[in-house]
């Protein structure tokens, strides 16, 4: 029952995610082992878009590290749970949820034990800044709670870089890139039962920033991020952006022939014909949104749902007055509407 419930949950987030983004790109998946214990540490920006999106497109089942806090929403807590996540305790939960994290920990342990593959975003919190953050202790301690179970088992740190062309902005476009997988046992010394953390965090940072946009905190972050995007730069690529900002040369703003107002007419358009599902998001729901980092989350979990019952209601509508095959004709030509202006908005 749990493995139907999972294939349902990722199709259907799957589906939802190809019908929200404009793009979304896999770079270097094969790189993910399927054979033994996997890490993935991705860079953490857009809240729980970041986790959703490798669960709806991962090859195998993988288990996932989430906030607490997510898990008192009973709806949430029934979706993530089909898609195989786990809870963790942060200080901001309250000083004595922390030491519910030791079971959290062993079974993890038990879980690479077993050949499994564990999602957790080693920043420990998420910002929309393209930077990567210092990486917090967490990722560590569960490698080395693994090996101190002497389970023999060798886990494998695969880096994984989010990459959004605007993560607020809707139609938006994303690219997961996976980076070198590496190993982790040579960080643990036998003899002394012990990792070493700090060459591994700092190792696993490296590897995060090369998958990844990453302005260093050396350089002026606002000027760079306005000239990037001025210069229309795809940060679905993060190899030649991070190429050009270590060059430290800013770059020249591109012109290009302004279509905004056949956007702004079509955004009119969207909105109308979608109107019953526009109007509560725009003055109900993403009031709500307590962060700029949720505002993407929010968004595409409300459409999720609100969409196919805006669909079914107006089926059932239209059919007081036309005939089944011109109601499936209509409302198969919003649909491509609605899709098209997410693919080419």
């Amino acid at each position: 029952m749990k493995t139907v419930l999972y294939l349902a949950f990722k199709r259907f987030i799957r589906t939802g995610f190809q019908c929200y983004y404009k793009e979304i790109r896999m770079t270097h998946m094969e790189r993910v082992p399927l054979d033994r214990a996997v890490m993935l540490l991705p860079n953490h920006q857009n809240a729980l878009m970041d986790p959703l999106l490798y669960a709806a497109f991962a090859k195998g089942k993988p288990y996932f590290l989430t906030r607490s806090d997510v898990f008192e929403n009973r709806v949430l807590k029934w979706i993530f749970q089909g898609l195989r996540m786990m809870p963790i305790y942060r200080l901001r939960d309250g000083r004595e949820t922390l030491s519910k994290n030791q079971a959290v920990f062993e079974r993890c342990a038990y879980l690479f034990s077993q050949g499994e593959q564990l999602l957790l975003f080693p920043e420990a919190n998420h910002n929309l800044r393209r930077q990567v953050r210092p990486l917090s202790k967490g990722f560590t301690r569960i490698i080395s709670q693994s090996y101190e179970s002497n389970l023999n088992r060798e886990i494998t740190i695969v880096p994984v870089g989010l990459n959004y062309q605007n993560a607020a902005q809707f139609p938006d476009r994303v690219a997961l890139c996976f980076g070198q997988p590496f190993p982790t046992s040579s960080y643990w010394s036998d003899d002394n039962r012990e990792l070493d953390f700090s060459a591994l965090r700092d190792r696993t940072y490296q590897a995060i920033t090369r998958v990844t946009t990453h302005i260093p905190v050396n350089m002026d972050y606002e000027l760079w991020e306005q000239r990037l995007e001025e210069n229309r730069t795809d940060f679905l690529d993060p190899n030649p952006v991070n190429a050009l900002i270590a060059k430290g040369e800013l770059p020249e703003p591109k012109s290009f022939q302004s279509t905004r107002g056949l956007g702004r007419i079509w955004d009119v358009l969207f909105r109308a014909v979608n109107t019953p599902v526009w109007l509560p998001w725009h003055f109900i729901v993403s009031k709500k949104v307590p962060e700029p980092e949720f505002a993407s989350t929010f968004r595409f979990l409300y459409c999720l749902l609100a969409f196919p019952i805006f669909y079914l209601i107006l089926a059932g509508l239209l059919l007081f007055f036309f005939p089944l095959v011109s109601v499936l004709s209509i409302l198969g030509l919003l649909f491509l509407h609605n899709l098209a202006y997410v693919k080419f908005r």
